[in-house]
């Protein structure tokens, strides 16, 4: 089953670049900072394998022993194929998306983090 998982994560990662491509023109995760400066986060496969794991670790947490069967289930139902292309799902898409939401989220809260050692430092 982890063969299966890691197949379905490196898809979903692709099928995410390629969504991302389609809705930006480009990989980068864009973020606008409380003082109007942007942030931009660049994207990869394996950026987005590295998010997914981290969903993964959260499905452990909540559904113990029976995370691989979710997970495996999930992922089959977060792709499907449309001619040659595969594409996110609504599944899919609710998932990278509330990732993106984590990263752009843990960004600002970094950001925050520095502003106060810099005011702390004058």
């Amino acid at each position: 089953m982890a063969e299966l998982i890691n197949t379905y994560r490196r898809r979903i990662a692709i099928a995410a670049l390629h969504r991302m491509k389609r809705k930006t023109g480009g990989y980068c995760l864009v973020i606008n900072l409380p003082n109007k400066e942007i942030q931009t986060i660049e994207m990869d496969e394996e950026t987005l394998q590295k998010l997914l794991i981290r969903f993964e670790r959260q499905s452990a947490t909540e559904f113990g022993k029976e995370s691989p069967e979710f997970i495996r289930k999930t992922y089959l139902n977060s792709l499907d194929i449309n001619g040659h292309t595969e594409y996110l799902t609504e599944t899919g898409k609710m998932i990278i998306d509330e990732l993106l939401s984590e990263l752009e989220a843990h960004a600002r809260k970094l950001y925050k983090r520095e502003a106060v050692k810099w005011l702390d430092s004058k």
